[in-house]
């Protein structure tokens, strides 16, 4: 369930950084246009085969921190900083790697971006990802959560199909701690990292 549901982000969140913009965000420096320059260069590096700094490029847009705070929810003042830090590295790695599996898999969908909403702290951007080869294949629904950190845009949550990401994390990290422990969740998200 764990793997699903990060190779299911890492999908959504490719798709949605190979996109093509239909429209640009109206205010300069929004949230729309912050995405366009990134999609923009990770084409280019793409193109050049520049793997390490597609990760960077990547990385630059999801805010990890953000993510990993909110899916230990409440068990999250459980932990000592050291877990926290831990567990929010080997989640980290493990949408990073998610990412680079699927990453060629999405060049052929194209995105048209429907609007941009604000929302307390933040803005949703939603789109709709078609593939751009097979007609009959489903759109696909997906919403982007956005916030500044330090005056940059940064996406702390993605909604694919109404399903949200970080509270499906949230739900599924909660249901683990509660049964077997925060050890067992760590054990559990490491095993799949190693895998």
């Amino acid at each position: 369930m764990i793997k699903s549901r990060i190779v299911l982000v890492a999908l959504a969140a490719v798709v949605f950084l190979m996109s093509t913009a239909a429209h640009a965000d109206a205010a300069p420096g929004g949230a729309e246009a912050f995405i366009r320059d990134r999609q923009a260069s990770l084409n280019r590096l793409m193109d050049a085969g520049k793997d390490a700094e597609i990760q960077t490029v990547f990385d630059s847009l999801l805010d990890y921190e953000h993510l990993a705070q909110y899916s230990l929810g409440k068990h999250a003042a459980d932990r000592s900083d050291a877990e926290r830090a831990e567990f929010g590295d080997v989640l980290k790695q493990l949408v990073q790697r998610a990412y680079r599996r699927n990453l060629k898999k999405t060049r052929n969908y194209k995105v048209t971006y429907d609007k941009t909403v604000p929302i307390k702290d933040g803005v949703v951007v939603s789109t709709v990802a078609r593939h751009g080869t097979d007609a009959r294949a489903e759109p696909v629904h997906i919403e982007y959560k956005m916030h500044k950190v330090d005056a940059k845009w940064r996406i702390f949550d993605i909604v694919t199909e109404e399903s949200s990401m970080a509270r499906n994390y949230r739900r599924q990290f909660s249901r683990i701690i509660k049964k077997k422990g925060f050890d067992d969740l760590m054990k559990r998200l490491r095993k799949k990292l190693n895998k």
